[in-house]
């Protein structure tokens, strides 16, 4: 076995963990699993030709507010996503697992034990809209959670 087998493998378990984790986001497992429920949620929809337009916009947001982020895809024909951010204090995750155009993201306090405040959260949703809204024909909604 070479080195290049060995850190492709663990480079597959690594996005299968991703996957597992994401997809119990996005389903509603995960935050019963692990004590955490979403704080806001928010649905996305797009054309899907301009899905490469989210993405950059999802980047351009994510180093605004210095968050480490992560989008890969979910299946071998590229065409459904996982998205994952990472901050200091806010966790957000998401995905395209059941429509390929409709967007699911939940964002999460990163420690439960020292939520952040709804305004934090509240802001940081206002600003992802602003975002998505440059990407033609998208809607976004947030959810009650």
């Amino acid at each position: 076995m070479g080195v290049s087998f060995v850190l492709g493998v663990i480079s597959a378990l690594l996005l299968c963990s991703l996957a597992i984790y994401v997809l119990g986001t996005i389903t509603g497992t995960r935050g019963t699993d692990s004590g955490k429920s979403p704080r806001r949620t928010v649905d996305i929809t797009i054309d899907t030709r301009h899905r490469q337009e989210l993405f950059d916009q999802l980047r351009k947001f994510g180093a605004k507010h210095n968050f480490k982020v992560i989008i890969d895809p979910m299946n071998p024909s590229g065409d459904e996503f996982l998205i994952a951010m990472y901050g200091k204090d806010v966790e957000i995750f998401g995905g395209n697992p059941f429509e390929l155009e409709k967007y699911d993201i939940s964002l999460y306090d990163a420690d439960s034990r020292s939520p952040v405040s709804d305004s934090v959260l509240d802001d940081l949703v206002n600003d992802l809209k602003s975002f998505v809204s440059e990407v033609p024909q998208s809607t976004f909604s947030v959810r009650e959670n």
